[in-house]
């Protein structure tokens, strides 16, 4: 009785981090425009005046992987 415990334990702590590494796959700027607001990073502010995305923030989609 006592392993199912465990094991339902940990499979439930294990779901929970696994989520949580997912949702931090947002970059900063996809971040602000959920909350429905720019980015305030200075690097990203610079790069829009120059009709530009930030690479520092916004790495290409292949470097992500």
């Amino acid at each position: 009785m006592n392993i199912t415990k465990l094991l339902t334990a940990f499979a439930c702590a294990t779901a929970l981090l696994m989520s949580a590494s997912f949702a931090a796959d947002k970059t900063c700027c996809e971040k602000a425009k959920e909350a429905g607001k720019e980015c305030s990073h200075k690097c990203c502010i610079d790069a829009k005046k120059d009709g530009k995305v930030c690479e520092k923030c916004n790495p290409k989609t292949e470097e992500k992987k």
